[in-house]
């Protein structure tokens, strides 16, 4: 239903500062300092982590298990990068891309 791809070239394209992934709540973005939901079905837990894990090394999903939080850099395509931010809380995971390539 969801794929991190689509996400993150909706970011690039539409020079997004963030966007959000957390269950519950549909993804949402960041423009001119504004939240926008996209109108998408809410994200359920099992979303969240299918596309955490699409994105992620093993050592990065082992470091969110193991400390209940990871940052990274991610270069989306040779276009655009990310700073990923990554939280477990008991069994809630957000993700929140901010975007460092503009």
């Amino acid at each position: 239903m969801y794929c991190i791809n689509d996400l993150m070239n909706l970011a690039a394209r539409e020079a997004a500062e963030e966007f959000r992934l957390e269950a519950g709540r549909p993804p949402e973005m960041v423009l001119q300092g504004k939240v926008r939901a996209l109108d998408l079905p809410p994200l359920t837990e099992d979303n969240v982590m299918e596309l955490f894990r699409s994105f992620a090394t093993p050592e990065q999903i082992d470091e969110l298990g193991r400390c209940g939080d990871v940052r990274f850099n991610h270069v989306f395509q040779n276009s655009a990068q990310f700073a990923v931010l990554a939280r477990m809380q008991r069994e809630h995971i957000t993700l929140m891309l901010k975007n460092i390539g503009r």
